[in-house]
């Protein structure tokens, strides 16, 4: 019997030795060679091959169900001897307390795996080159091997912050300031990596970010946004701010470009993403949302058309435009409310100022924003409606609908715009032509068009009265002499008709033809299409006539 308890006494001994003994030995070994085993950890990937990495402290605490790593002061820095074409990176971590750490991933799988992880104040700064030349070099021969699989249950970044510098000219490319985040069941595999699609799988993913930028067009523009938050459960995206900044001032700017070019800045607005799926996006990269709002934007526009025109240039169609981004997308609808748009213009004559439109209160809805082939398939329709107010008094209703799939770009355009005095278009008018409106109002102006990518034709119809024309002296100013005045009568008496109808009740539909110019953008064929109209009203010309006076100017 004593033996019996003799043999279970020295069998709890080995027991409490096995469990109490073995993870204190490990344990001696690992906070001994914390250093070393860590900073292997790190430099056997290629990103980290050629840093070096120093920490303030390092605690392990081993037992059997997992391996607690209290990590303090990381410091990681790219040696002096990487060229400029590679990835070089400064990343500083105040405090990382992981748990749970597999040690028979990491040596028979070649894979981390963790419980847990929270990470707080990480300030990382990537060095790289334009993204294309770092692609092209990554495919060549380099040392290191990524690990086959990161799984981490949760995880959580406290205060995140990242830049990325292009390391020829150390002009910030994209940064991210205070990134709160914390995700479940976070997972990268090398075959992420490897895919361009893919970003990495998670469950849970919800976060605030204090600040981002991204910084384009050789860092001329910036886009900024700020306030955003997001939840991968709630499938919602939240921008509270953003802004898209031209760092020159207009035609500092402008002059910088041998042809025309649109200064363009986007001062406020906010952005609402719903029904956004997270995973299609982290797993294929298919931007896939039920509605995005645009709230409250300003955006303002200008342009010196004293510069010549880039004729070469071949701007795309609205839907070739769709169809050409890279990624797969399906909006279902998006929305603008509130949204102001001012087009400022100088003209290529000796006017002292830029001619101006603006168009206020714009509230609008764009359906079925997609270029994946079977969605296309369900629904080959994009509808656009739109309204607001023209220089803050005419209101607008517009209508478009695009064939997602005809190859000549077909659409149809039809809308109306309400009575608005027509003075207030002077500020448009003026610089560009000579030509004012002394007085005149708009009772309403009805369109209906169809074109495609080559030409338009349709009907308009524009019911005006009391239209009187004023010609500007030689500097765009009010100052009528006898002349001028001669002028301004024999254009209200002999050409421009006063009222529309008539005051006799007959009344000038106008037909609409033009033929797009394949070197100017949308807008500016939908503006011809519209001016058609109007001309033909004022003018009496068919659509004949225009055909005929297009090709007169094509064989010129």
């Amino acid at each position: 019997m004593k033996k019996i308890v003799l043999f279970v006494i020295l069998a709890l001994v080995v027991v409490l030795l096995i469990f109490r003994g073995v993870p204190a030995a490990i344990n001696i070994y690992l906070n001994k060679n914390a250093e070393k085993i860590v900073t292997d950890m790190i430099i056997r990937t290629p990103d980290f091959g050629d840093h070096t990495v120093e920490f303030g402290h390092i605690l392990f605490d081993f037992n059997f169900r997992g391996t607690f790593l209290e990590l303090g002061g990381i410091r990681i820095t790219p040696n002096e001897n990487i060229p400029k074409d590679k990835i070089k990176i400064n990343l500083a971590l105040e405090n990382a307390y992981l748990t749970g750490f597999s040690w028979t991933s990491f040596y028979l799988d070649n894979s981390i795996m963790l419980d847990s992880a929270y990470l707080e104040n990480v300030q990382v700064e990537t060095k790289t080159p334009p993204f294309d030349s770092l692609q092209m070099s990554q495919e060549s021969e380099v040392e290191g091997e990524n690990y086959d699989n990161i799984s981490i249950n949760r995880i959580r970044f406290n205060r995140l912050s990242f830049m990325n510098v292009d390391s020829y000219n150390d002009s910030v490319r994209m940064s991210i300031n205070d990134l709160t985040v914390s995700a479940n069941h976070f997972e990268l595999s090398s075959a992420d990596i490897d895919d361009r699609d893919a970003l990495f799988k998670v469950g849970l993913l919800e976060g605030y970010l204090d600040m981002a930028s991204y910084h384009f067009n050789e860092y001329r523009n910036a886009f900024y946004f700020k306030d955003l938050s997001f939840n991968s459960d709630d499938k919602h995206l939240l921008i509270g701010g953003m802004q898209l900044d031209n760092k020159l001032e207009r035609y500092k700017y402008i002059n910088q470009f041998d042809f025309q070019t649109d200064w363009i800045e986007l001062d406020e607005g906010e952005l609402d993403i719903q029904g956004f799926n997270f995973e299609t996006f982290f797993r294929k990269g298919i931007v896939q949302a039920d509605l995005i709002i645009a709230s409250d934007l300003v955006i303002n526009v200008f342009r010196d058309k004293r510069k010549p025109e880039n004729k070469e240039r071949r701007p795309e169609m609205v839907q070739a435009r769709i169809s050409g981004i890279p990624r797969e997308i399906m909006i279902e609808e998006l929305k603008l409310e509130n949204a102001y748009v001012a087009y400022q213009e100088r003209p290529d004559t000796n006017a002292p100022r830029a001619g101006a439109i603006h168009f206020d209160e714009i509230n609008a809805s764009i359906s079925n924003i997609t270029n994946i082939d079977t969605k296309v398939a369900e629904n080959n329709i994009m509808e656009v409606k739109a309204s607001g107010k023209i220089m803050a008094q005419g209101t607008m209703d517009l209508t478009i609908d695009f064939t997602l799939d005809d190859p000549d770009g077909a659409f149809h355009m039809k809308g109306v715009v309400g009575s608005m005095p027509l003075e207030a278009l002077n500020d448009m008018i003026g610089p560009e032509t000579r030509v004012g409106i002394n007085a005149g109002h708009l009772d309403n102006l009805f369109f209906n068009i169809y074109a495609n990518n080559m030409e338009g034709t349709g009907d308009l119809i524009m019911k005006y009265r009391d239209l009187k024309i004023k010609i500007l002296d030689k500097n765009y100013k009010d100052n009528q002499n006898i002349f001028r005045k001669a002028g301004a009568f024999l254009a209200n008496t002999l050409v421009v008709p006063n009222d529309n109808p008539k005051k006799n009740g007959e009344l000038a539909e106008g037909q609409v033809f033009a033929r797009r110019d394949p070197s100017k953008f949308i807008f500016s064929y939908w503006w011809e299409l519209l001016l058609s109209g109007m001309m033909s009203t004022l003018t009496g010309k068919s659509e004949a006539d225009m055909r005929a006076d297009a090709q007169a100017d094509q064989n010129k």
